[in-house]
């Protein structure tokens, strides 16, 4: 394998796949040329389709002509509680997440058909967390009560003591995301692609990946 691979990875998601990214796949194609840049959904869409981008790794669901959207894997949420916050329930269910309660990270969180309603009701509560990091929110919600939904593969990140307050969501439906690969209608390097699928299985849990995905990789 040789030749150059200019790949985008969104934000929301770069901290939890880059750096063992970029350490597996260097090691397994040295020879690749590999150019990584970190873009909002838009900027990479746009990228794509002038050819500035090989491929694109970002939340699914986003829709350009041109643009072919191959489904990688799903990410559970859990939720994330403050040890002072008066409903430390064992287990949640969607309707336990109140809004008042709740800090929200939009960016991060109010995903297209992958997040909560209280998403799409966002003007009910009083806590909007408009930019930043998951890190920035749970210091947040350590100091100001509450709490708070985090991507399963931010729990390694967390403390002793901060796994404590991280609660199970009952049940799949809305308390998920979905992380697509993203390539122009017309993009022909097939082994190219696969390569970033042989590297992200070496550390996505198999139980997230795409079953296809982990079976027969991508075929063009």
């Amino acid at each position: 394998m040789s030749g150059s691979l200019n790949l985008s990875v969104g934000p929301t998601i770069a901290p939890y796949i880059l750096p063992k990214f970029i350490k597996t796949y260097t090691g397994m194609f040295p020879q690749v040329k590999l150019s990584i840049v970190e873009l909002k959904a838009g900027a990479m869409l746009n990228n794509l389709q002038t050819g500035m981008l090989d491929s694109g790794i970002a939340i699914s669901g986003h829709i350009h002509d041109g643009i072919l959207e191959i489904p990688l894997y799903t990410e559970p949420f859990w939720v994330y509680i403050a040890e002072s916050c008066w409903r430390r329930l064992p287990v949640f269910k969607p309707e336990n997440l109140e809004h008042e309660q709740m800090w929200i990270m939009k960016e991060s969180q109010c995903l297209r058909d992958s997040a909560f309603s209280f998403c799409k009701s966002r003007n009910i509560g009083k806590r909007i967390y408009e930019a930043g990091s998951i890190e920035t929110l749970i210091r947040i919600i350590d100091e100001n009560g509450g709490f708070t939904i985090i991507p399963e593969m931010h729990l390694p990140m967390l403390s002793d003591s901060q796994r404590e307050n991280v609660r199970r969501i009952e049940g799949d439906y809305l308390s998920q995301r979905r992380v697509s690969i993203y390539i122009r209608e017309d993009f022909i390097r097939e082994r190219i692609l696969n390569s970033i699928v042989d590297a992200l299985s070496v550390f996505v849990p198999k139980n997230m990946l795409e079953k296809r995905i982990n079976k027969y990789g991508i075929r063009l």
